[in-house]
């Protein structure tokens, strides 16, 4: 039985890591549908996790590729079978609340309320940053999720969820001293606020963007976003065309 257990380390596992290590070659790259589908193959909490990461990492990036609602799905059920294998596993509840943040913008903001998409996506973010609030990526999208809450909701939606856009900046300000050179948190808390227009601090949105162009891009996510915020820094002179592009990006 023991020699029947090592050949199945030997020749089971390996496989597994390789594939998880060709799938961040192939993220590295932006070569996101391979990445998805190598840690699909390697499978485990891990690779359901990364697969979903990968898939939301090109819905971040690539805001007009085709089939965007079926690829939201598909990363929410990579991260619900990754969170199913491991609740406690750090990535898979980090991708499951990002997966319930893009399955939410293809419903109604009382759709989404109603089957309680919002909170248990905030659920499953606070409990990352309790256990560790130096999690730079788990602040952000604490940040994200209350400036989300203020632009579907106002008011009304602060109130429902006990959300506030000072409570957003303040988490993205938090993420964005964690980790200074990723342009991501810099240039989302810049579209949350353009897209809140004069709910939002326009001045503090066109200073997060001036800077996320300027970041060297460490992978071909970064670059994706530091695209993406060389798009809006041309709209920044017009508050009103930015606010458009920006509410049209967060309900792609």
């Amino acid at each position: 039985m023991r020699i029947i257990s090592l050949i199945l380390v030997l020749f089971i596992i390996p496989p597994a890591h390789a594939d998880l290590g060709a799938a961040r070659q192939a993220y590295q790259e932006g070569r996101w549908a391979d990445a998805a589908l190598l840690a699909q193959t390697a499978g485990g909490a891990e690779g359901y996790a990364f697969a979903a990461g990968a898939i939301i990492a090109q819905l971040m990036v690539e805001p007009e590729i085709a089939g965007r609602e079926a690829l939201a799905d598909e990363a929410l059920e990579l991260a619900e079978a990754a969170y199913r294998i491991d609740r406690e596993h750090v990535e898979a509840r980090l991708r499951l609340a990002g997966a319930l943040g893009y399955r939410g913008r293809y419903m109604s903001g009382i759709g989404a309320y109603m089957r309680r998409i919002p909170q248990r996506g905030r659920r499953l973010i606070e409990g990352i940053v309790e256990n560790d609030p130096n999690h730079a990526w788990a602040v952000g999208m604490l940040g994200a999720w209350h400036l989300e809450v203020a632009r579907r909701g106002g008011d009304r939606g602060l109130d429902a969820l006990d959300a506030s856009i000072e409570a957003g900046i303040g988490y993205y300000t938090q993420a964005i001293a964690l980790d200074p050179y990723n342009p991501a948190p810099r240039f989302f808390l810049a579209v949350a606020l353009f897209a809140l227009g004069d709910r939002g601090d326009l001045n503090l949105a066109a200073e997060q963007l001036h800077i996320a162009v300027t970041l060297e891009p460490r992978d071909a996510f970064e670059t994706g976003i530091i695209h993406e915020a060389e798009a809006l820094s041309q709209l920044v002179s017009d508050p009103r065309a930015a606010r458009e592009w920006c509410n049209r990006r967060m309900v792609m």
